[in-house]
């Protein structure tokens, strides 16, 4: 990530439109240093030859949201270094809710969880830790 990018992060609290998460609806709802919620209207681009939500959809979710969430206020950027979905049930339409939280928050090493809804029931739930890349 340039640091560019980085500034427009924390500035617009949104993801950079012209990134893998723009590219797949992948909205901010709420970030901080302890919490991230984030959304992805569902469309036909997510979908796999079944008509479910592809499983990479939750987990690039995951892996964008406690990414950005590590590094927003921190002075250190982060980035996924393992990402452990659970799927949990299918999603067709409507929209997908993120809430992540910390379970360590390490100097090195962070671990996070977050799970992913759609109309209120669980989809997937992933667990993320991230390593620490230096100075932003």
């Amino acid at each position: 990530m340039n640091t560019d990018n980085y500034k427009e992060i924390i500035n617009n609290k949104q993801f950079v439109q012209d990134t893998f998460d723009g590219l797949i609806g992948h909205k901010i709802i709420e970030i901080n240093e302890n919490y991230v919620e984030t959304s992805i209207d569902i469309n036909e681009s997510h979908l796999q030859p079944f008509g479910l939500v592809h499983g990479g959809v939750y987990s690039s979710m995951a892996e964008s949201a406690i990414s950005y969430a590590a590094s927003i206020n921190q002075e250190a950027m982060w980035a996924g270094v393992n990402n452990n979905t659970d799927f949990i049930a299918s999603a067709t339409d409507g929209t997908l809710i993120l809430k992540g939280t910390p379970i360590k928050l390490g100097k090195r090493s962070q671990l996070w969880v977050a799970e992913i809804f759609n109309n209120d029931v669980m989809c997937a739930r992933s667990t993320v830790r991230l390593s620490n890349l230096g100075n932003k």
